[in-house]
């Protein structure tokens, strides 16, 4: 299958709600590859630094489309990619103290955020459909040789990290939600929709009883 470069999707374009694509980061070229999302590492293979992109897209009205917020945060990123790998990395080697403690013998000897080159690679970058300061929220779901289950999640604003964790902390959006402030009324929208849901539910069975 061919993917679309997603830099080449322009404001307000039509995509699918879930949409993939492609994204080329020169910085993360040479990094360790490996045989799958999580798969174990093939050393002797490098990544390329063609990384597989997820939009999730902006609904208006009935479409699905690439927010301008979406498409800054797409610039940014490929504007500023050595920058923001720097922080991503060096995020990592500030947690790698308690990441040792959990994961023991498992966990490669990192001293400095070169020695990430061998053992480290983004599998997935995830374009949030929540934004701040009219950026995309950007989450990079890394493949690590420490992990091969779980993987690793980060979740960044343009060149500032927000939250570290497993592959699932790159695309949740309650980290977007508590970054900006805004927890509490998305979950009181959640709860509302999710309500009418039950409401509708109970009516179609009454209606058949």
């Amino acid at each position: 299958m061919t993917y679309q470069e997603i830099t080449e999707i322009k404001p307000s374009s039509s995509i699918e709600e879930d949409h993939n694509g492609k994204i080329y980061l020169e910085t993360w070229a040479g990094f360790a590859s490996s045989s799958g999302i999580y798969g174990k590492k093939e050393t002797k293979k490098k990544a390329d630094g063609t990384i597989m992109a997820h939009i999730i897209a902006a609904a208006v009205d009935d479409t699905y489309i690439l927010s301008q917020a979406q498409f800054n945060a797409i610039k940014f990123l490929k504007e500023n990619e050595q920058r923001m790998q720097e922080v991503l990395l060096h995020g990592l080697l500030k947690e790698h103290p308690n990441t040792k403690e959990i994961y023991k013998d498992a966990m490669p000897k990192i001293e400095t955020i070169s020695d990430y080159k061998d053992t480290l690679e983004v599998g997935f970058i995830h374009i949030m459909n929540c934004e701040k300061d009219d950026h995309a929220y950007i989450g990079f779901e890394l493949e690590c040789s420490w992990d091969d289950e779980h993987g690793v999640g980060v979740m960044m604003h343009r060149d500032r990290l927000v939250k570290i964790g497993l592959a699932e902390e790159s695309f949740n959006h309650w980290n977007c939600y508590d970054d900006k402030g805004t927890s509490e009324s998305e979950h009181l929208t959640w709860k509302n929709e999710n309500k009418e849901i039950e409401i509708d539910q109970k009516m179609w069975w009454k209606f058949w009883k």
